[in-house]
């Protein structure tokens, strides 16, 4: 191969030193790109390296994802009438066991206040299953004068009277249409009636 000196024209060894410069400059130069371009492979393949390695390295041992724990199983509805519920000692305490472990939130408030059976009434619309709660007494006169405040603890005690009597449907097997009552602290008002049936919250108690 030829090989072509850039430098002036002059006889002495002015031109082949230069020549020399600019071939030594273009290997230099050539050498320089190809090591570059090999850094920047290197460069871009370590973070994939990396992640295969993180994707393919097993769990460590006792970190394994738990399962769920299962709900616990509903017990099957039970199937006495309400005279004899009310009548029937321990049927109190295995309704409250039950809301305990199947309840929603709103029916575990509400059945927290009852303290008991009361006793069951055949009443002139619809039979009674009567409950003793330590909900505060209404003022019912108060009420009629106009108290807000009053009217507003009768509207949520009844609204606490459908959470209980919706979960007490979901205990009870229904043979017949009827009513739960609650009583407040002091025995002698309700403090709500609802009917005894699934959806008696979305009914806001009736049992039509």
């Amino acid at each position: 191969m030829e090989s072509v000196y850039v430098g002036s024209n002059s006889s002495d060894g002015t031109a082949l030193g230069c020549g020399v410069i600019v071939v030594v400059s273009l290997i230099l130069a050539v050498a320089t790109q190809c090591g570059g371009g090999d850094s920047d492979a290197a460069s871009t393949a370590t973070p994939s390296t990396a992640v295969s390695a993180a994707v393919e390295s097993p769990r460590p041992a006792g970190q394994e994802p738990k399962a769920d724990a299962p709900k616990p199983a509903r017990p099957k509805k039970v199937t006495m009438t309400l005279a004899e519920i009310a009548d029937t000692p321990g049927t109190f305490e295995q309704f409250k066991e039950f809301v305990a472990k199947h309840g929603t939130a709103r029916q575990k408030k509400a059945v927290k206040h009852l303290k008991g059976w009361r006793g069951y009434k055949r009443k002139w619309v619809h039979p009674a299953l009567e409950a003793r709660s330590d909900y505060p007494t209404v003022d019912y006169e108060a009420i009629d004068d106009g108290d807000v405040v009053e009217l507003e603890k009768m509207m949520d005690l009844e609204k606490q009277s459908q959470y209980i009597a919706e979960a007490f449907a979901a205990w009870w097997e229904i043979d017949e249409t009827a009513t739960l009552q609650v009583f407040d602290r002091g025995g002698e008002y309700t403090a709500g009636t609802s009917c005894i049936r699934p959806d008696t919250v979305k009914k806001n108690g009736s049992c039509l």
